[in-house]
């Protein structure tokens, strides 16, 4: 059995016992003179124990640790402390949340503060919209978009993440027009979040001043349609292009793929190719 202590007035000891090798036990607090000599009560509790045994001729010492510690309290050597136990919380929600006061001031309440909150992640452009959000009446203000990674700048919004929108962005960057101009003429022309037919596409490219002129795809070396591996080094490169695959629309510049779809390998079978070019400045 080992034991702790802690110091009180009057030349006292405050005294915890603990016994046991695997399975711990703990006994007290209990008061008792300061400078108790364990070893020597220990010694005198189990002489005192064995000539208990011996008297009633008993064969064998029934000696437990666990009532070493009664037995210093039936001698007076030690007593016990009485205790309270208390079940302790410290609330930190609510009204007794933290509110940082260097927040700002809710502009529509005037009574709560402005807590950083994020909104959508878009990875391909590093940026994450951001706003304030009121502590007490939920307001929401300020709302813009900053670099997911600080490392890196933001990207321009081109388009690339707008759903069913490859019509658009291929025609964006084949003609060099900004993606949100295209966008709303394409709309006029009945571009939808289910896309977008390729006969209305070329009626809207006109609109924006570009003529998109089919390439005879059977004129390559082979009667079958190209792959884009095999379709890439035929193309010009000072020329633009837009490429049909299958149910999905993207633009060659440069005599490099330019796509808002991850998942359009080399390996897919181009069944459209148009040549961009323009034929009048479009209207202010």
């Amino acid at each position: 059995m080992v034991l702790t202590t802690s110091s009180v007035q009057g030349g006292k000891r405050l005294y915890m016992l603990h016994q046991g090798d695997y399975e711990r036990s703990t006994y007290g607090p209990f008061i008792g003179d300061a400078g108790l000599d364990f070893e020597a009560l220990s010694a005198a509790f189990r002489n005192e124990s064995y000539s208990q045994a011996e008297a009633k001729g008993e064969d064998y010492s029934s000696l437990y640790e666990s009532d070493f510690p009664a037995w210093l309290v039936a001698k007076g050597i030690l007593s016990l402390v009485e205790t309270v136990d208390v079940e302790i919380s410290v609330n930190t929600s609510g009204d007794d949340a933290y509110v940082p006061k260097h927040w700002p001031t809710c502009p529509e309440c005037g009574d709560g503060r402005g807590e950083l909150q994020y909104g959508e992640v878009r990875r391909s452009l590093n940026r994450i919209k951001t706003f304030k959000r009121c502590t007490k009446c939920s307001n929401e203000w300020g709302h813009t978009e900053e670099a997911n990674d600080s490392r890196w700048p933001m990207l321009e919004d081109d388009g690339r993440d707008t759903p069913a929108a490859c019509v658009p962005f291929a025609i964006s960057k084949a003609t060099g027009i900004d993606f949100a101009t295209v966008l709303n003429v394409c709309k006029r022309h009945d571009w939808s979040t289910t896309g977008m037919s390729p006969a209305n596409a070329i009626v809207a490219a006109r609109e924006l001043g570009f003529r998109l002129t089919w390439v005879d795809l059977l004129s390559s070396k082979t009667p079958t349609s190209p792959t884009l591996k095999r379709l890439l080094p035929e193309l010009s490169d000072g020329r633009n292009y837009v490429v049909g695959t299958k149910g999905h629309w993207l633009a060659i510049v440069g005599g490099r793929i330019v796509d808002n779809d991850n998942d359009t390998g080399l390996g897919s079978r181009v069944l459209e190719l148009y040549e961009v070019t323009r034929v009048q400045a479009m209207a202010a």
